[in-house]
């Protein structure tokens, strides 16, 4: 029987994976060679030891670090003429404010989420002010106490379940405003430069893309996967698939505008075909819900996977994801 445990990928981070996730071809093979062999990695232990930096262009940095129960995460930052954004924290282990001044050269950096799941706010704790779709404002709300990151990462005896990082290296807990936006709404960076908000529901009610209406580059977040309206009632629709088709199908006369998909894990820079074949394959589970490839537990979840064309992933869903046409 063949050995299915990952093959590791070495690093410098300070974080060591226990519980690494399952590999996939295309993920594997592209993490490999940009972590080991691209010139584009960069690396500032003496800031931040728990994330790699690589400047997918020339104001774009993809930050990536270890996963804590789930797949290894991007955060994306964006250099504007006057200010930066960051769009995604991770899970919050390491000082990424004090990474992202850095990069920015000192400007001042807003932080938005794509959606409000651990790994992608558990760093929002370095700022006073995080930006999220109204839809997701009051889930984000109910995580911001004291011991939510130590709960979701650590086990009974207070260490770390999945991958081992030093909890003195957590973010100190504080309160911080959260601003709600909707779909539409524009980050102003300075001098006219702009990063629009593009809602794509589903994975959550308030998942988001950001894109960036210089470059084309299109930060996606978390869009293939659907838990239905048990994962938010007061905006169940949203948790379906259909809404995402009908988010994708609205966008679709821009795709032209799109130079790269950057998702929030998995291989990124991917061609702007990858959000037809998102679209597809959301149309082909809403006319055959039942034609899955696979069942699988998604964290506890019972969730059907179909494979979405080229991308390395499938779309997960529920039973009550699906809303028969």
């Amino acid at each position: 029987m063949l050995d299915l445990t990952p093959r590791p990928i070495k690093s410098e981070m300070k974080s060591r994976p226990m519980k690494p996730e399952g590999e996939k071809p295309s993920r594997w093979s592209f993490m490999k060679i940009l972590r080991e062999h691209s010139d584009l990695k960069q690396f500032y232990p003496e800031i931040n030891p728990y994330a790699e930096v690589y400047p997918f262009r020339e104001n774009t940095y993809a930050i990536l670090v270890e996963g804590n129960g789930f797949a290894d995460t991007w955060n994306y930052l964006i250099v504007g003429p006057e200010k930066a954004l960051l769009i995604d924290t991770n899970y919050g282990v390491g000082n990424l404010k004090a990474l992202c001044e850095h990069l920015s050269g000192g400007k001042e950096v807003l932080c938005a989420d794509t959606h409000y799941h651990i790994d992608h706010i558990g760093g929002n704790l370095w700022w006073d002010r995080v930006y999220i779709h109204k839809y997701d404002v009051e889930k984000l709300k109910e995580q911001i106490t004291p011991d939510f990151i130590k709960n979701a990462t650590l086990d009974e005896n207070g260490q770390p379940k999945y991958t081992w990082y030093d909890v003195n290296d957590l973010p100190p807990f504080h309160e911080y405003d959260i601003v709600g936006f909707e779909d539409g709404y524009k980050f102003d960076l300075g001098k006219g430069y702009t990063v629009e908000v593009v809602h794509l529901p589903g994975h959550t009610a308030g998942q988001c893309g950001f894109l960036d209406n210089q470059t084309g580059c299109f930060f996606i977040g978390d869009v293939t996967s659907a838990f239905g309206p048990t994962a938010n009632p007061e905006y169940g629709y949203y948790c379906t698939v259909n809404s995402l088709r009908d988010a994708l199908v609205r966008f679709q006369p821009r795709f032209s505008e799109v130079s790269g998909v950057f998702p929030g894990h998995g291989t990124i820079d991917l061609h702007a075909v990858t959000l037809q074949y998102i679209l597809d394959i959301c149309n082909s589970i809403i006319a055959h819900p039942d034609w899955y490839e696979a069942k699988k537990d998604f964290f506890g979840t019972p969730v059907y996977a179909k494979n979405i064309f080229q991308m390395g992933s499938d779309m997960k869903y529920t039973d009550d994801a699906v809303i028969k046409e």
